[in-house]
């Protein structure tokens, strides 16, 4: 084995409260650790090398000759992932009713739960700004963040709002997304979704031919444009125009041939959100699923989740989301298409909806890593979906997504194997997120 020596590393140490930018001060060498890259064979007794932000090598334990002066983290017994990414993350709490604010403290907070990028697909235009300027320094003390601004809707939209672009013709979107495009947003998302799986009644559509020119558009402009179309007939509709992924699993029948073909045609990727339809379906279960794993976090206080598991709370969640039976009798669907999907060679990409209310901060990605288990994933698989396909989704292979020389130190560090039981990524020990030590508990706090 080829031994490497290292001159000089530099590993940015916390010395101040999330939200800040840390300073590089002396190296670190992860020693004697089991490395995990989805996809591969765990590598045992290796010794993971970082200077600055990112990976300069991964390679045997007894190969490696360790800096002068580098911090050592003896990892004997310990599993190192790559950093969680969840791509469908909206950065709210999942509080009802829902409380604006906070969503930039939000994204320091989930680097305590192992999550080191998020892709919000539905953001008004100042809050995307904003996060992406205080996100976009390597030593930021925030998880990754990648976004698609305000989502193409319709107007009457119950989730429409004053920054939702609403194009009417074909010419009126093409301009939306050149709009969007100067806003520098990653991506396009656009609804095609009645809801009528979570509320009686029938929503406006926009016309294909619209939708449509979205897709044209945003392709001209280099952007990938994913789709909200949780019912299998919207959604062949919206993949026949073209988009390259849904943003939801599908909830109201099994996928068919036909599906499973335009996905394949378009490379489109599948973001299945469990965790979203499994609050829809019982929201003071679900909410009492993820409560065990919110205590431990403490990212936010337990009156944030206490009323989704409070009877009358949960009847009047249950009263907006009036037609929640019709997901609860068809949870099985949704399940059963996770594994049609993904034997049929389409990507598999993590997702929750976190700040639905319901589904909450930084906990629902480490349930819906379960969930994809339930589904019919092995742990590998589900955490592949977590990392590397979540990475070649928003483009980012390059840099993120698996434990490599050369890509950005994101880094989760376990006390125990998440290939023998996925529920063991809560046993966090450390989070490294672009070089720099994040505590499990609370990110504010250094090691």
């Amino acid at each position: 084995m080829k031994r490497i020596t290292v001159a000089v590393l530099l590993l940015m140490s916390f010395t101040t409260r999330y939200g800040g930018q840390q300073t590089p001060s002396r190296p670190t060498v992860l020693e004697h650790v089991t490395v995990i890259n989805a996809g591969s064979a765990p590598m045992s007794d290796m010794t993971i090398l970082i200077t600055g932000s990112r990976i300069v090598a991964v390679d045997r334990a007894d190969a490696t000759t360790i800096p002068t002066g580098a911090q050592i983290i003896d990892g004997r017994g310990k599993f190192v992932i790559p950093g969680l990414m969840d791509m469908h993350h909206h950065l709210l709490n999942g509080s009802f009713p829902p409380r604006p604010g906070g969503i930039q403290a939000n994204l320091g907070r989930l680097l305590a739960v192992g999550v080191t990028t998020v892709f919000d697909p539905s953001i008004g235009r100042q809050d995307f700004a904003r996060l992406k300027a205080a996100a976009a320094p390597d030593s930021s003390a925030y998880a990754r963040f990648f976004g698609t601004g305000p989502m193409f809707t319709v107007k009457g939209d119950t989730f429409a709002d004053a920054d939702s672009p609403m194009p009417e013709t074909p010419a009126q979107a093409e301009a939306a997304v050149n709009d969007l495009k100067a806003l520098g947003v990653d991506a396009i998302k656009i609804q095609r979704d009645d809801l009528s799986w979570a509320i009686k009644g029938s929503g406006t559509l926009m016309p294909l031919e619209v939708l449509a020119a979205v897709v044209k558009q945003a392709h001209t402009q280099g952007l990938k444009v994913y789709a909200h179309a949780p019912l299998l007939k919207l959604a062949k509709e919206a993949l026949s125009v073209g988009v390259d992924g849904l943003m939801h699993g599908i909830v109201d029948e099994p996928v068919d041939a036909e599906f499973l073909g335009l996905m394949k045609k378009n490379g489109a990727v599948y973001v299945p959100t469990l965790a979203l339809f499994e609050d829809v379906a019982d929201v003071a279960a679900f909410a009492r699923r993820q409560a065990v794993n919110w205590d431990r976090a403490k990212l936010q206080p337990p009156a944030i989740y206490a009323p989704f598991a409070d009877a009358a709370g949960a009847r009047q969640i249950e009263s907006f989301l009036n037609n929640s039976a019709f997901t609860k009798e068809r949870l099985k669907v949704a399940r059963a298409n996770v594994k049609r999907v993904f034997d049929a060679g389409v990507p598999v990409v993590l997702g929750t909806d976190t700040g639905f209310f319901g589904v909450f901060l930084g906990v629902a990605t480490q349930i819906e890593l379960e969930l994809l288990v339930e589904a019919g994933l092995t742990p590998a698989e589900a955490l592949r979906a977590a990392t590397i396909n979540a990475a070649r989704m928003i483009g980012k292979e390059r840099d993120l997504g698996t434990i490599e020389a050369g890509k950005f130190a994101d880094l989760v560090i376990l006390d125990a194997d998440p290939l023998a039981d996925i529920r063991n990524v809560v046993r966090i020990y450390k989070v490294i997120k672009g070089g720099v030590q994040y505590e499990p508990v609370d990110p504010a706090t250094p090691r």
